[in-house]
């Protein structure tokens, strides 16, 4: 079990210039509007933790907005893409794009289960919907429907 992490808009300090985070984070807001890389960081989280549960054999931490630790590139590369695309000024790179995408695309392997995760420290209870079942056809052209058929459903 591993202990995962809740990245801070500090954590793009390590893949972009500082120009770069501080316009993201003070260029162009309305009046009253806070550092949108709160939420961008918390959208990137949801969608991270939407494709691990994809996996039924995985699970999150209980910690709201916690990633393992070795998605945190991951994480990142959509940040930025998703924190960039605010501010007309600021291109992604090329290698950017391809993070983002490489990104998206290794998420979907997740979720496949293709790719395993380390199980967090804290895991979230499992959901109580069920996930699949049975189903039973009562009745067909060949076989049509009855009160001793319906019986017990």
């Amino acid at each position: 079990m591993t202990a995962w992490i809740t990245l801070t808009p500090e954590n793009l300090n390590d893949y972009l210039a500082a120009a770069q985070v501080d316009a993201i984070r003070t260029k162009a807001l309305a009046a009253g509007q806070s550092d949108p890389l709160v939420e961008i960081i918390s959208d990137a989280a949801r969608r991270i933790r939407a494709e691990i549960r994809g996996c039924p054999s995985n699970r999150v931490s209980a910690i709201v907005g916690a990633v393992p630790p070795e998605l945190k590139s991951t994480a990142i590369s959509l940040i930025v893409e998703a924190a960039q695309t605010r501010l007309p000024g600021l291109k992604l790179s090329e290698g950017q794009k391809r993070a983002a995408d490489n990104a998206r695309s290794y998420l979907q392997r997740i979720a496949r289960c293709e790719v395993p995760v380390s199980a967090p420290d804290d895991p979230q209870e499992p959901p109580t919907e069920q996930r699949g079942g049975r189903v039973e056809v009562v009745a067909s052209r060949s076989n049509p429907l009855s009160a001793k058929r319906l019986a017990g459903l």
